[in-house]
């Protein structure tokens, strides 16, 4: 596909700068382009436009951009865009399908769909895994992997990618990086690509094509030129681009034991000791005292515990690990995308629990004879005296954004740590304001101090989080991926920022893929996957999951991303709805007990044809059987007096014929509910979505957009985990008195709120650039009855009919309309 903009200027509404201004570019078909260019620069807004996602009613636009010929909107399909966010990148619950998504959108036959689907997962990688895999069980960088399976699925003439390597492993890196040029030379497809780590991809590129800010190109060269010219190597490098052969380490003052590079990490049988890295270089200081440890430690993302929903604890990720952090430390967490690395870190900072094992923190880290009433292990610690110290800044900053300037997020950690076990602020408000001061600088944010967190940029709101916690002086800071997506300048800064904060005595542990991350803070590495273990069925390692394997979830979860392979759950969506409707319609035509009783007894009896245990059964309906309760005890009280009076109380009365009333209606809700979870816990949601679509001929952007929200909204429980263990790690979680509680709970509702709109946002842009809408489509996975769905409507009419039956026979029918 070729592309020619000729005076192309975006300006996006409410601004007065274009984004991209005056743009005449040329790109051949077949051609590869390596797109750079400053921050700010416009080269996500570009990508965008290519692919028809780029709306803004009241954007001003002038100039032509094209697409073989035609307006972007008019080549929809034709161009596949990957975003930086592996989350915002997958639309439904299970791998083959979200890959088969935009082939179906584009209408490609069904007996091609798989195919394509199959290869596309091989030439990312992610073979090992079935096609019924759920795509929330991936890690982020398996989700970026996905993401471009389904791009490559589509066959697409023009490859847009933003940043497609940012969050991978390096093993990851190279993979996708030659899966997407074998795809471009399989296909002709013409590739635009952004990257702010230009050495994986500059040998294989054509075109290197330099955007100024505001507008124009700033320079077009052969993109080889990159690793022979010093002149434009230094152009590059001045923009913050990571440049072959270019250290941005160089640019910071020396460091004393700079030579050191990675090394082993220190484990409880190896004592601290002066060795050579396995790198080579002259040994650095021994590490301090030791401040964490962690004994046949299990991690795990889940609860430990059985819950209301669930009869099984959450299975760990990582077991048997032995660990030792000690003061001045500073100890890179390595591994693939999937290995537990981040729950790890997670745990060790006392924001999840451990699920076996020990992990204890020293005197030491307490903070001596002040901190001898804390627990052993930080989890059971207030979020006060966690915040004071250890720190941790999330792999998104946003999620532990909590005030509305820059100021007031400095000044949050200090104001929050206490003196151990006591309500004493540990800063006096002139030493809080010391310390903002000093950050503000440090930090390079002073002149924006009064600037809204979430509108910094991606460097700028790094720095911040990194800021907010050092604020409180913690002993150990704790990062995860603290290096993704950040270009050369703001890289160097962070190292900057986190070598003063060991050259004062602290520690650092840092969930990291990146080896200049640990060389510029001389880091030892501890390898996930060689000192912990992975544990079986959990789905987190490639391979752990293949097609028709996955367990059934447990209890009957409604909705589940992994089909059901009971009787039941292997019958068509339509036909157990149409069975749940001759059930409803049977029951909403009268008010008595009778028939009620009737239904709730023939869905018990389906349970084992459903797959589902009555234990896990109860944890579902439980909620539905308080509700009919209510309705029965409220009916009683707020109905008319029928019959003999029962109880006075004064304001009203409790007859025979209001309590009559009150078991008819609580019995009728329960029983109108419990075959409904029944189909609902053994229906696929995709199998359903296939039904109304292809059976019923419901529109498909309805259905398909109702599935994606419907994958959105388990995404948001995770984040409103995820916001609640940032607002504890920043000592601002949901304790205290009630005002406190609803406070808190308030604030982290704000910010889940924030990203829930982000992420819709992205989902749509997501959907759009991969042919949603665009025109007819064909359906991967065909709906139609089958003979063994006929005793699914029958056995809905006949307990529908035995239901009024048993009512009529008995006396006590009720026609409602009567």
């Amino acid at each position: 596909m070729a592309v020619i903009a000729r005076g192309w200027s975006w300006t996006h509404a409410e601004r007065e700068r274009p984004a991209v201004a005056g743009l005449d570019l040329k790109i051949a078909a077949g051609e590869k382009v390596l797109l750079a260019g400053p921050s700010g620069a416009g080269k996500s807004t570009l990508l965008h436009a290519l692919a028809a996602v780029l709306h803004d009613d009241e954007a001003e636009v002038h100039g032509q951009l094209l697409l073989d010929g035609v307006a972007p909107d008019q080549a929809r399909g034709r161009a596949g865009l990957m975003q930086q966010d592996p989350e915002s990148q997958v639309v439904l619950s299970r791998i083959g399908d979200d890959v088969a998504f935009a082939a179906e959108n584009l209408a490609v036959p069904r007996e091609q769909i798989w195919q394509r689907v199959r290869a596309a997962l091989t030439e990312v990688g992610l073979e090992g895994f079935g096609l019924d895999h759920p795509s929330a069980k991936l890690s982020g960088g398996q989700k970026q992997r996905l993401a471009l399976a389904g791009i490559l699925a589509m066959r697409p003439g023009l490859l847009l990618l933003d940043e497609p390597t940012a969050n991978l492993d390096p093993e990851g890196v190279w993979q996708v990086r030659d899966a997407v040029l074998a795809a471009a030379e399989a296909t002709g497809a013409t590739i635009i690509l952004v990257e702010h780590r230009l050495e994986v991809w500059a040998e294989q590129m054509d075109t290197l094509l330099v955007l100024e800010t505001g507008g124009g190109i700033r320079r077009r060269s052969p993109a080889a030129e990159i690793f022979t010219d010093p002149a434009l190597r230094e152009e590059l490098g001045a923009m913050g681009l990571w440049v072959p052969g270019r250290d941005p380490l160089q640019e910071l003052p020396a460091w004393p034991g700079e030579a050191v590079l990675p090394g082993k990490a220190v484990l409880p049988d190896e004592p601290a000791r002066d060795v050579k890295s396995a790198w080579g270089g002259m040994p650095g200081p021994a590490p301090g005292e030791p401040l964490l440890l962690a004994e046949g430690l299990a991690v795990g993302r889940h609860s430990p515990k059985a819950g209301w929903r669930s009869a099984q604890p959450g299975a760990p990720t990582l077991t048997d690990l032995d660990l030792v952090i000690r003061r001045g430390q500073t100890l890179g967490i390595t591994g693939a995308n999937g290995a537990g690395k981040s729950t790890l870190l997670l745990t060790l900072a006392g924001l999840l629990p451990a699920h076996a094992g020990s992990l204890a923190a020293t005197a030491e880290l307490k903070g001596g004879a002040a901190g001898a009433g804390l627990a052993a292990d930080p989890h059971e610690w207030r979020s006060a005296d966690l915040v004071a110290r250890i720190g941790v800044v999330f792999q998104e900053p946003e999620h532990q954004f909590v005030r509305s300037t820059v100021r007031e997020e400095l000044a949050l950690g200090a104001q929050q740590a206490k003196v151990p076990g006591t309500a004493d602020p540990l800063f006096t408000e002139e030493q809080v304001q010391d310390r903002v001061t000093g950050l503000l600088q440090r930090l390079g944010l002073s002149e924006l101090a009064e600037a809204n967190p979430f509108t910094l940029s991606g460097g700028e709101k790094r720095r911040l989080s990194v800021g907010t916690v050092l604020s409180a002086g913690p002993q150990v800071l704790m990062l995860d991926e603290p290096t993704f997506g950040q270009d050369a300048r703001t890289f160097a800064e962070l190292i900057s920022l986190l070598r003063e904060h060991l050259d004062s005595g602290g520690t650092v542990l840092a969930v990291t893929h990146d080896a200049d991350f640990l060389r510029g803070l001389q880091a030892e590495e501890l390898q996930i996957g060689a000192t912990g273990r992975a544990a079986p069925g959990t789905g987190e390692q490639p391979g752990a999951s293949k097609a028709g394997k996955q367990p059934e979830a447990p209890g009957g979860e409604l909705f589940a991303a992994v089909r059901s392979l009971s009787w039941l759950g292997r019958r068509n969506a339509l036909a157990k709805l149409i069975a749940v409707f001759l059930i409803t319609a049977a029951l909403v035509m009268t008010i008595d007990v009778v028939s009620s009783g009737v239904v709730i007894l023939a869905a018990l009896a389906l349970l084992p044809l459903a797959g589902i245990r009555p234990a896990g059964f109860l944890r579902r309906i439980w909620p539905f059987a308080a509700g009919a309760v209510l309705a029965a005890w409220g009916t009683a009280i707020a109905a008319e007096e029928s019959g003999r009076v029962l109880l006075d109380l004064g304001f009203t009365t409790i007859s025979e014929g209001s309590i009559t009333l009150g078991l008819a209606l609580g019995a009728r809700a329960f029983a109108i509910v419990l075959p409904s979870v029944i189909v609902f816990s053994t229906t696929d949601p995709t199998d359903l979505a296939d039904s109304l679509a292809q059976q019923l001929r419901l529109p498909a952007r309805f259905v398909l957009g109702a599935l994606a929200a419907m994958r959105l909204l388990g995404l948001l429980a995770e984040h409103w985990r995820t916001i609640g263990q940032a607002r504890r790690a920043r000592g601002v979680g949901t304790h205290g008195g009630v005002v406190a509680r609803m406070r808190g709970t308030a604030s982290q509702a704000f910010g889940l709120l924030v990203q829930a709109i982000r992420m819709a946002t992205r989902l749509a842009v997501t959907m759009e650039s991969r042919g949603f809408g665009a025109g007819p489509r064909s359906w991967a996975r065909p709906a139609r009855f089958s003979a063994a769905d006929l005793p699914v409507i029958l056995g809905g009419a006949l307990i529908g009919a035995l239901a009024v039956t048993a009512a009529v026979l008995s006396g006590t029918w009720n026609f409602v309309w009567t």
